[in-house]
């Protein structure tokens, strides 16, 4: 299957044939780095290859569209409760630089005791099931040949079904996983012993299906009231992880330690974040880091998610991080949308390229608050293992609520969670093996009669499914009424009829969000501004965001609300592009002509970099093409714009006018023409405006011939220019 990037993925393709379909490729793939990377004008010291095809950050426009990639993973996190739409939301972010692709599972998976078939729409987050996984992992293929970068597929192998979940996912080519006893036991209330017998089984699976292993230890920092104070115990769950995938047969390079930064601004974060990031690090050299921001002091605010996002990926270059995970700066709110998927690859991305060579200018201080915060965490840490053997193990320490206790050890507050080891969903469902016990089947943790000669256990058997993948039994559906085929009829009859709605989470749902700022007390505002959307037509508003501003001056607030509406495309009057000439055509036909252009920002207004961009040489601007310019500066008369015009003779006056306070510029626009016509003049010139609220519609309803907005270039306007200056001569 071969995507086009002008074509949108077609699901049906994804499902055609699904049941033969095979992963071309298994295990975690990580980023190709390439030293002294010349990219552009730009050399890098921390990237890796570039992609096929990529949408730049904003600002490349500047930088000759240049897309460096970093050198470390992605991750975005994905939830709309859809796989169909999943999928549609992968392949925009992997466009944006993402290759850890998280799916977060449905709501209460962990206690099903099985694996589920079909494809039923999931609550915050969608089902593991084989079909979901194996149409997820083939569109990943086809979206990888199209970016040019392997994309790691990751889900979660928790729960009662965990050495289930972990048998699926090698079968099925997912690369990576969440796996953490601890996990199950502190934030499922699933049975300790089940929980670590289950694991050692999972983990064996994943380790020789090459599938990268996160821990959950960053949990008790997105749980703990004080999350600053419980340290030194993240040190300690990610030791017992570490430790017991280890024994269960997992090499150090396949298993990632998923850390989470415990605090946010207005708390002094570097104070805290970075010496716990120092610690953690030291102590677990040799493992991988997923580095991930804390979801915990995430509110209503996007922005102040997105700049928490900016300095947690600054300890990531500070210290190290092989994997950076991105939030959706919308997560403190709702399940992720679309769009904002793609803002936090984009914070992640956009901040790792600003802050590339970094630690070859900079070096953390050897001596100090930070070397001395660094001990004390890993002392603390040390204490607190030492405690836990004390006291009888780990099964003891949590039945003491000794975990996500608020206290920073060895201070203990008592309000820990407290698990009872002979207790939890699973209890009682571990049996001792027998002597002859035998499990034909690979991967397989512990001893087995199978396992005592040099062949594969499942050799008397002709292979299992790890090694024979015909033997895997594909079931599509089991319930009519819940399929991705039903849930496709809508979307592809809006298609056929060329039916558009908005959307933010799924296909169509008609979502939009609106920003209302009311000049009133909170309370009174935010009436009105739910007030104010029902009237716009938004059925069900919901305030989502809001910010005072003043007590009594006003509130801002973002309002989701469903626009019911749909638009016919083929009813759309959309204006013809018109393709730029070559600089090599402008310049050949301006350079044997004298054309002269006066240009200048009009009224009271100081901005010049837009002008400049258009004008100046040295910025690719018209000067290039053989234009004569008159650039007569900033806050400059309409009157003095054409005196100069005609003492020069000038074709041209293009005017910047970006200010807009009482529509000056619109004023500005219609006394240039009105004065031009005055002074016999108006038909001999062209009049070009420019500025952010210019568009091409206005300036021609102020009287000019054309307007420019923003992302124009001096192409563009030399283009214009040599187009009409043509027709003219050809009268």
């Amino acid at each position: 299957m071969k995507l086009s990037p002008h074509k949108k993925l077609d699901v049906r393709e994804i499902l055609k044939g699904l049941e033969k379909y095979q992963p071309r490729r298994k295990g975690w793939s990580w980023r190709k780095k390439v030293a002294a990377n010349r990219i552009g004008p730009f050399v890098y010291k921390d990237t890796s290859e570039s992609l096929t095809n990529s949408i730049p950050l904003p600002a490349a426009a500047y930088f000759d569209n240049i897309d460096p990639q970093s050198d470390v993973v992605i991750t975005t996190e994905i939830a709309s409760g859809r796989f169909e739409d999943d999928l549609r939301r992968m392949r925009m972010a992997a466009w944006h630089g993402a290759d850890h692709i998280m799916v977060i599972r449905t709501t209460g998976q962990s206690h099903i005791d099985g694996l589920i078939e079909g494809t039923p729409e999931g609550i915050g987050g969608i089902p593991i099931s084989r079909k979901q996984i194996r149409a997820t992992r083939k569109a990943l293929d086809a979206i990888e040949d199209e970016v040019g970068r392997p994309i790691n597929f990751h889900s979660y192998v928790s729960g009662v079904a965990g050495p289930e979940i972990a048998v699926l996912f090698a079968e099925e080519g997912v690369n990576g996983a969440h796996q953490d006893p601890q996990y199950n036991v502190l934030y499922r209330d699933i049975n300790m012993h089940r929980s670590f017998v289950d694991a050692a089984e999972a983990k064996k699976i994943m380790a020789e299906a090459a599938i990268l292993q996160l821990d959950g230890a960053h949990n008790a920092n997105a749980t703990a009231k004080q999350a600053w104070k419980v340290t030194p115990e993240l040190f300690v769950q990610h030791a017992i992880n570490t430790a017991y995938s280890n024994a269960a047969g997992m090499p150090d390079d396949l298993i990632a330690l998923s850390t989470v930064p415990p605090t946010a601004p207005p708390a002094p974060k570097m104070q805290y974040d970075l010496p716990y990031a120092v610690a953690l690090r030291e102590l677990f050299a040799g493992y991988k880091f997923r580095a991930q921001q804390n979801t915990r002091y995430m509110e209503a605010d996007p922005m102040e998610a997105t700049v928490t996002h900016v300095l947690d990926t600054l300890i990531s270059r500070m210290t190290s991080a092989d994997i950076q995970s991105t939030i959706t700066p919308d997560e403190g709110r709702n399940i992720p949308w679309h769009y904002n998927n793609v803002a936090g690859v984009n914070t992640a991305r956009q901040t790792l390229m600003g802050l590339d060579g970094l630690m070859e200018q900079v070096e953390l201080k050897q001596h100090g608050p930070l070397r001395e915060n660094v001990r004390e965490l890993k002392e603390r840490a040390v204490l607190f293992l030492e405690e836990i053997l004390e006291q009888g193990g780990y099964y003891a320490a949590v039945g003491k609520g000794q975990f996500v206790d608020q206290g920073y050890f060895p201070e203990r507050r008592g309000d820990g969670i407290m698990r009872d080891p002979q207790g939890g969903d699973g209890v009682d469902t571990v049996i001792p093996r027998e002597a002859d016990y035998g499990a034909p089947v690979c991967s397989h943790f512990g001893n087995s009669i199978y396992a005592q000669s040099n062949s594969r256990p499942c050799d008397d058997y002709g292979g299992c499914t790890l090694c024979d993948p015909s033997k895997i039994q594909y079931i599509d559906e089991l319930d009519a009424e819940d399929t991705v085929e039903q849930r496709l009829q809508q979307p592809l009859a809006d298609r056929a009829a060329g039916l558009v709605r908005p959307e933010v989470e799924k296909h169509g749902d008609s979502i939009v969000c609106v920003t209302l700022f009311v000049p009133e007390s909170p309370r009174v505002a935010e009436a009105a501004a739910l007030e104010m959307a029902a009237r716009m037509g938004l059925k069900n508003p919901e305030v989502i965001s809001r910010r005072v501003m003043h007590p009594a001056e006003g509130s801002v607030f973002d309002i989701k609300g469903v626009l019911d509406v749909a638009i016919n495309v083929n009813e759309l009057e959309i204006p013809a592009s018109e393709e730029p000439l070559s600089d090599e055509a402008i310049e050949a036909w301006i350079r044997p002509r004298n054309i002269h252009v006066v240009a200048a920002t009009v009224g009271e207004d100081e901005h010049s970099v837009g002008l400049h961009e258009i004008l100046d040489i040295k910025h690719g601007g018209i000067e290039k093409y053989g234009f004569h310019c008159h650039d007569l500066g900033t806050s400059v008369p309409i009157e003095r714009l054409l005196d100069m015009a005609e003492e020069t003779g000038a074709r041209v006056i293009l005017i910047s006018t970006i200010v807009t306070h009482a529509d000056i510029h619109k004023q500005h626009m219609l006394h240039l023409h009105e004065l031009a016509k005055q002074r016999g003049m108006r038909e001999r010139l062209i009049l070009v405006a420019g500025g952010g609220q210019v568009t091409e519609q206005l300036a021609r309803q102020c009287g000019m011939d054309t307007g420019f907005g923003h992302g124009t270039t001096g192409r563009d306007v030399g283009s214009y220019l040599v187009r009409v200056l043509q027709d003219k001569e050809n009268g």
